[in-house]
């Protein structure tokens, strides 16, 4: 999908400083998660959101979460209280000794098998406005997982 090559790239981009995605509903064979293990090797800086509220896909999500975890990417296992259904991916990048931002944001799930058969919208943009906000939500969701770490995942990544 385009999105699996928006990260892919990101991954191994030089000046892709880090990567940071809500992952819902994620395949079984995702070239997603592969992207993120491999930017994470290469020394960026990649924070992923795991919704473990997933229904029926719990337990593939546990797996997934707890992959990305052992390969150094600081994982936030959902919010308290809240099921994040949200598809967003955001990518730091270093160009002309400035910091600029790309992102995603879709209505359909970062999982390539159910994505063939579904229609969904995405806005791919470096607007600076919405990639603050954007910005600020990753934050909220990294704070709110070191506020109720023993229910999230604690790496010595950021």
């Amino acid at each position: 999908t385009s999105v699996e090559e928006f990260i892919n790239q990101a991954a191994e981009d030089t000046q892709a400083m880090g990567i940071k995605m809500t992952l819902y509903r994620i395949s079984k064979d995702s070239l997603i998660i592969d992207a993120l293990i491999r930017a994470a090797e290469k020394g960026k800086q990649v924070m992923a959101l795991v919704e473990l509220k997933a229904r029926f896909d719990e337990d593939n999500n546990i797996q997934w979460a707890k992959q990305l975890e052992q390969s150094g990417i600081h994982v936030v296992y959902g919010i308290i209280g809240f099921k994040t259904h949200t598809k967003i991916s955001l990518i730091i990048r270093k160009e002309k000794g400035r910091l600029r931002n790309y992102f995603h944001i879709g209505t359909g799930n970062y999982n390539s098998t159910t994505s063939k058969f579904y229609t969904d919208l995405g806005l791919l943009s470096t607007d600076t406005e919405i990639a603050s906000d954007l910005i600020e939500l990753f934050t909220s969701f990294r704070i709110l997982s070191i506020n109720f770490g023993r229910f999230t995942a604690k790496t010595s990544s950021s």
